[in-house]
């Protein structure tokens, strides 16, 4: 099906109003979604930068310009709030932002030069001189957590300004399998090599396009020798010294966490 950008058609079954990495929900409920009638208004007034209507889910989405007033009736909501609550349009959600990313920086064809309009028949951009057909495009990266005699492998990026460990994390490579990936990350990060790699699970993470697969793997051999142009700190910790780690609503999170549940189900030493 396609994307639709007719403002006859303004307004699906929901409707997801986005700055930048937020979403705008209605105040004094739970994180409930605004109607049609706050995204009418923001076209009528100039404000909305792009927007789309997704025929395949039937919801509207937009992203509004910087600074849009939205009055005492709303309030916007991080999207990392949206994964972390497991609200139920956090598919759409990623999905509508994911999209309004792909459309801004998907304008002009990389063949000809010639501008971009949106398909009929599917989700995909045609050009209008030499009709070549875009797609959105996915950023495959794989996420890690290694374990070692029930430590857990923890680094701070350099790139980074904050105090935050988390795991390992890294993108995919030509020709490789994920597997292959998370070994080479882990390796090139931190100098050290693992074993029994196994695939927990997976989270869209639309910042602005990644597609994050999820791993745990076993300390084989090596002692930590941090890549300082990617991390800045790497150490194994315990469940009774952890440092700060990721917010809820993030697959790192969700790696951490289930890895200290069963630590405490196996009686891990509190020692770092």
């Amino acid at each position: 099906m396609a994307l639709i950008s007719n403002p006859a058609q303004v307004a699906g079954k929901r409707v997801f109003l986005f700055s930048e990495n937020k979403l705008l929900v209605c105040a004094g409920t739970q994180n409930e979604l605004p109607g049609a009638e706050p995204f009418e208004r923001c076209m009528r007034h100039h404000f909305i930068a792009d927007w789309l209507y997704d025929t395949d889910y039937d919801y509207t989405a937009a992203r509004l310009e910087k600074d849009v007033p939205v009055g005492e009736s709303f309030y916007w909501l991080p999207l990392r709030s949206v994964f972390a609550t497991e609200e139920i349009y956090a598919f759409e959600a990623s999905r509508a932002h994911a999209l309004l990313n792909w459309k801004e920086r998907t304008r002009f064809c990389s063949c000809c030069g010639n501008a971009l309009k949106d398909a009929e028949d599917e989700t995909a951009r045609i050009c209008v001189q030499c009709t070549r057909r875009v797609y959105p495009s996915l950023s495959p990266a794989i996420i890690v957590l290694v374990k070692k005699e029930g430590k857990l492998l923890l680094a701070k990026h350099s790139r980074r300004n904050t105090d935050v460990y988390t795991c390992l994390a890294g993108y995919v490579e030509p020709g490789e399998t994920l597997e292959s990936c998370v070994a080479r990350e882990i390796k090139e990060e931190t100098g050290i090599e693992v074993t029994n790699i196994r695939y927990v699970t997976s989270q869209s993470w639309p910042f602005p396009d990644q597609l994050m697969a999820g791993f745990r793997a076993d300390w084989k051999s090596g002692d930590i020798c941090v890549q300082e142009n990617e991390i800045s700190d790497a150490r194994w910790f315990s469940k009774g010294a952890l440092p700060e780690i990721p917010k809820p609503g993030s697959l790192a999170y969700k790696l951490i966490t289930e890895a200290l549940e069963e630590t405490d189900e196996g009686g891990c030493s509190k020692e770092q």
